[in-house]
């Protein structure tokens, strides 16, 4: 398939498939003699699963780790621990939000409590939280 092949079925751009190729994502390139790039069949498939892995909050680097994985035919135990360990890491980041989520609505709330009067008042920018 041809690059301009690929950005149709998958949506990613040119620059976007040249980086995956760079950090070792998508496998089986091969390069005509005027240098342009050839890719397999399989290559929509890898693209797909590199932005399911996205989506799930994996970093490239670990999406290299799982396909490496897959490609070593590796435990299922690893990708399960490296899952079970992104889930605690988002996890921690939704209850990091909450707290933020916590703060900013107690900062809008002084500055709304009395109305008009209280949004026309200098700035306190407080973000003490009330117990």
């Amino acid at each position: 398939m041809k690059t301009i092949d690929i950005v149709n079925a998958t949506g990613v751009d040119r620059e976007t498939l040249r980086f995956y190729e760079s950090k070792g994502l998508l496998t089986g390139i091969k390069r005509t003699q005027a240098g342009h790039r050839l890719f397999p069949e399989e290559t929509v498939s890898q693209i797909q699963f590199v932005q399911m892995a996205k989506q799930a909050g994996f970093t490239l680097a670990e999406i290299k780790e799982l396909i490496d994985l897959q490609k070593n035919r590796g435990p299922c135990r690893h990708g399960r621990d490296m899952a079970k360990e992104k889930r605690i890491e988002i996890s921690q980041k939704m209850k990091a939000l909450k707290k933020m989520d916590k703060v900013l609505s107690s900062f809008i709330h002084k500055c709304e409590k009395n109305g008009e009067a209280g949004l026309s008042r200098a700035c306190h920018f407080s973000f003490e939280l009330k117990a």
